[in-house]
């Protein structure tokens, strides 16, 4: 009998809790003004969430005009015409709403975002070629039901016939021999709609944007060149580990204008991929060659979208703080450990590891970039120097560094990793004068530190570059002496190190443990969830229940 009243009680307190948290969900208002007839594209990340668009008459009243719940992600839109619109996103969970408003244009040129026909007309749009396999993606919004092809040497490879959204973020269509796609759209009466299309090539090229200059030494681009064929490979981890070994270094800086004449620098760079953000990781020794003087340095940029930025509440450290640079008139944003770069003295020859680890915390990410120095000219030492720790604010679900050759970043870069030299900085460079040094890339995989499948002599994830360098490959490391440039691949042999026998190095680890569009308006809005909700109402509402079951049926 107890029992029953007991669960009686906790019932009527989860109950109350039901309907606080309801009370207490969030809710997302966003006001639109439509000047002109245009799209209005919209993605949801996040589950349970509803989204309601509303259009407001003269007299305030509101017309419902769209409405939609999800139980997972969500991607949609619809063509809006002019007026004043509400757009009320609701959800008891954590979620994240990004939209976009375009403008309709009344124009027919091909490869444009948006078209007006005339009755039972079509409109063949031509798809680039490319000279790797590639898939497509198209997105259409109209406001009247149209058929929508896709063509290759005039077959039908796929077909939507009487529609009003067409949209295949998850269902591509690949292409092994990229040549004559075309997209038809047909019409019906006159009709507005929005295009957009995405090329995707099925694996990355990383011989695309190579120049010389280049950077140079050893890297992995998640591609593995075999005969006659070319495979992606994907590998996330949660360290990378350089190793170096440098005999002789003498460089000269050929333009002089940010960086002393002697500078150089070897740079560890990595992307970090979490759930909705993109980074790139940036762990360097800054060298005068002269002074055999160098500095330890870090920057952190965020390539999530062209427009991304970071602020000094997005992302702190003691050592440093977020600055605006000037890249060719584009304002970027980068971290850095600015407080903190003091110059230090070395001897050769030079060994030792950098060492760039992220961790998933309960605030955020933690980022940490080491050096460990084994040996500093004659004499063999063990110096391990954990130089900055950085916290990348906010609620992710997951962190890890991503080698993958199946995609280019958001802002068309490489998710790579890389161990090269270049210039000392600031998009500088240098000459090698001597250079004789050994190179060793590994990632962590489970407790050990391994190889890559392969290598490219090159790396093109920063603006340093370095003239006057030869790479030679030898098994699973790379030699660099000075000489003309070779741009090639090499296949790995298997090779791992065993952290513990280098003083622990997991330690450190574990220390802390083309879219076709034209964008008017854009933005990102995430949302603030009650989390006391579920963390503290429902304890609160057990232990009230208890304590009301003991007050109530208590023998008196």
């Amino acid at each position: 009998m107890h029992i029953i009243k007991l669960v009686i009680v906790i019932l009527i307190f989860l109950s109350i809790v039901n309907y606080v948290s309801a009370y207490l969900q969030c809710s997302n208002t966003y006001i639109l003004n439509i000047t002109s007839p245009s799209a209005f594209i919209f993605d949801i990340e996040g589950e349970n969430v509803n989204i309601t668009i509303l259009r407001i008459g003269n007299s305030s009243c509101q017309q419902l005009i769209y409405m939609d719940y999800t139980k997972n992600n969500l991607t949609s839109g619809l063509l809006l015409i002019q007026g004043k619109y509400e757009v009320v996103v609701k959800s008891i969970g954590q979620f994240i709403f990004h939209y976009y408003i375009i403008k309709l244009k009344c124009i027919q040129k091909a490869l444009c975002p948006s078209f007006l026909f005339a009755t039972n007309k079509s409109v063949l749009i031509p798809i680039p070629d490319l000279t790797t396999p590639e898939a497509l993606r198209a997105f259409i919004v109209s406001n009247v039901s149209l058929t929508f092809e896709i063509i290759q040497c005039n077959k039908i490879i796929k077909e939507y016939e009487n529609t009003t959204i067409v949209f295949s973020k998850y269902s591509y269509v690949y292409f092994k021999n990229p040549k004559n796609i075309f997209i038809k759209i047909c019409v019906y009466k006159d009709s507005l709609f929005y295009l957009s299309y995405k090329v995707i090539p099925c694996f990355i090229n990383p011989y695309l944007k190579l120049s010389t200059p280049s950077s140079e030494g050893i890297a992995s681009y998640g591609i593995l060149n075999e005969t006659k064929t070319t495979k992606p490979y994907l590998i996330k981890t949660t360290s990378i580990l350089g190793k170096f070994n440098i005999s002789c270094i003498l460089a000269y800086n050929y333009s002089q204008n940010l960086v002393p004449p002697c500078s150089a620098s070897l740079q560890l760079n990595v992307v970090l991929k979490t759930c909705s953000q993109v980074y790139w990781l940036q762990n360097v020794l800054e060298f005068l060659t002269l002074k055999h003087e160098f500095k330890l340095a870090d920057d952190i940029l965020n390539i999530t979208c062209i427009d991304s930025t970071l602020s000094n509440y997005s992302i702190t450290s003691l050592n440093g703080y977020v600055t605006m640079v000037n890249q060719s008139g584009k304002i970027e944003y980068y971290y850095g450990n600015y407080y903190c770069q003091s110059e230090l003295k070395y001897c050769l020859p030079l060994c030792g590891y950098l060492v760039t680890n992220v961790s998933l915390e309960k605030c955020g990410i933690l980022v940490s970039f080491a050096v460990i120095f084994i040996k500093n000219g004659s004499s063999t030492c063990y110096k391990e120097i954990v130089f900055d720790n950085v916290l990348i604010h906010g609620k992710f679900r997951f962190a890890y560094i991503l080698v993958c050759g199946k995609h280019y970043t958001p802002i068309g870069s490489y998710y790579d990793a890389e161990l090269v030299f270049g210039g000392g900085g600031n998009g500088e460079i240098t000459k090698f004068c001597k250079l004789n040094a050994t190179l060793w890339l590994f990632y962590l995989k489970k407790n050990t530190y391994v190889t890559f499948p392969n290598y490219f002599t090159f790396g093109e994830d920063t603006a340093e570059k370095a003239v006057n360098i030869t790479v030679n490959f030898c098994k699973y490391y790379a030699k660099l002496t000075t000489g003309k440039e070779n741009f090639r691949c090499y296949k790995a042999y298997s090779y791992s190190i065993d952290p513990f026998h280098y003083h622990n190095i997991s330690s450190l680890h574990n220390s802390s443990t083309k879219s076709i569009t034209v964008i008017t308006i854009g933005s990102t809005h995430a949302s603030n969830p009650n989390y006391y909700t579920y963390e503290i109402l429902i304890p609160i509402a057990l232990i009230l229940s208890f304590i009301l079951y003991y007050l109530l049926f208590r023998k008196r």
